[in-house]
Order: structure tokens, then C-alpha cells, then sequence
């Protein structure tokens, strides 16, 4: 089973596909021992005013992990009040979503600096710089606000280097979308990177793990701080 400390949140949906529940604290697997054997097949959630449930229906919940893997596990209610319920997770038919780390993406604000623009095989090179921020990041492409006048198009190929984590990324991106505001002036551009080498995944991946790892040590402080504010 999933550990506790790797889930972002949980789902669960009935069998019209319909959520009825989303829970980001308050659940666990306990261990009960069958024949001398550990087993945690059972989720538990706790809380006020709970969706409840019949004993025995069918329901489907997916696990989101903080890495962006999403699983999904055939699932019958064993128990339902307002207060608790406990679910029978069928780990054999657990199913890996097709949503994996490699779409995972995360908020963030870094500043990057565009090298050049192609665009239809023309290349113009920036100098002195033209700067940008990222706004968010991830294995597939990133969405980037450029400090310029000048606006580029569906297709153009932007090339830039950025700073994540104290290590240089050098990569291009094909703009496959302009976002504009209500007045219609471009707020940034959606795009995805042109093939990455595995070293730069891998610089990917780690920056990413990084943030979500700040992400959640700020909420441990906060929940921390929440909890001695109470005690007051």
C-alpha cells in the first residue's frame, strides 16, 4: 500500500464515475493480521458529515501521490457513518493511471533567460538578453512569460537557459499555446520542450521533487503552528 507521507490526496468515485468524496487528511491503513500475515487492504477515513455510503456497494478510489503517480483500486464499503468509513481496497486489480510523474507539474517562479526564437527556420538570436519567468514546470513543458513587446506564435521554437536548484538547464520549447488576458495582451506561453537528453530529466525531476518537498515541510510547519494555536 501506499505510504502515508507520499499521498498528495484521495478519491472516491461511484460507479457513475461521479466523485463523492476527496480527502487530503484524516484517513489511514491500518494492519490487521490474517493467519500470522500483515495486511493493510483497508482505507479509513475519519471526519464530520461524511457521505454515507451502503454497506457492500462498489466504489472506485484513486490514490494521488505527490510524485504524480495516480493508481486506481477496485473498492467495496465495509463500513459508513457520518463519522467514519472503511473501505476494502482489491490490491490485484489496483490499475496504474495513464497521468504519471512525467505530467506532474508544479507552481513555481523563476526567472530564465531566452537565448533565441525560431520560426519557420529563421533563427533570431537574442543579445543583449531578453529575460522570462517560468511559472510552472514539468517533464512535458513549461509555461513562460517573456519580458518583450514582441509576440510569438503557435509553432515558434524558444530556446533558454534557467537556474533549478543551483543547476543550469539549457533546453528549447515549441510554444503550442498564447495566453491572453481579458484584454486581450499576452500573459505568457504554454510549451513543450523539444526532446529532452535523460540528464535533463533527471535535473527535471529532482528540481521538482525539491519544491514539493518545501511545499510540504511549509504545511507540516503551518498544521504544526495550527495545532499550538489551539492549545492556547
Amino acid at each position: 500500500m501506499q505510504a502515508t507521507d507520499r499521498i498528495k490526496n484521495i478519491q472516491i468515485f461511484n460507479q457513475n464515475n461521479e466523485m463523492i468524496l476527496e480527502v487530503k487528511k484524516n484517513y489511514s491503513f491500518p494492519v490487521k493480521y490474517e493467519k500470522g500475515r500483515a495486511v493493510d487492504n483497508i482505507l479509513m477515513i475519519k471526519g464530520k458529515k461524511l457521505p454515507e455510503l451502503s454497506r457492500g456497494a462498489v466504489v472506485d478510489v484513486i490514490i494521488n501521490t505527490k510524485s504524480g503517480d495516480r493508481v486506481k483500486y477496485f473498492c467495496q464499503v465495509s463500513l459508513s457513518t457520518g463519522f467514519q468509513i472503511n473501505l476494502t481496497l482489491n490490491v490485484e486489480r489496483a490499475r496504474q493511471l495513464e497521468e504519471r510523474r512525467r505530467y506532474h507539474k508544479i507552481k513555481t517562479a523563476i526567472n530564465c533567460r531566452i537565448v533565441d526564437v525560431t520560426r519557420g527556420g529563421e533563427l533570431t538570436v537574442f543579445n543583449p538578453n531578453l529575460y522570462g519567468k517560468i511559472y510552472d514546470i514539468n517533464l512535458g513543458g513549461i509555461f513562460v512569460s517573456i519580458d518583450t513587446n514582441d509576440v510569438y506564435k503557435k509553432g515558434d521554437m524558444i530556446s533558454f537557459t534557467v537556474v533549478l536548484a543551483e543547476k543550469r538547464l539549457e533546453a528549447s520549447a515549441n510554444v503550442l499555446r498564447v495566453q491572453t488576458d481579458d484584454n486581450d495582451e499576452v500573459v505568457g506561453y504554454g510549451c513543450a520542450f523539444a526532446a529532452l537528453p535523460e540528464y535533463q530529466e533527471e535535473m527535471i525531476s529532482s528540481y521538482i521533487n525539491y519544491i514539493q518537498m518545501e511545499e510540504r515541510r511549509i504545511e507540516l510547519e503551518k498544521e504544526k503552528i495550527e495545532k499550538e494555536v489551539s492549545r492556547i
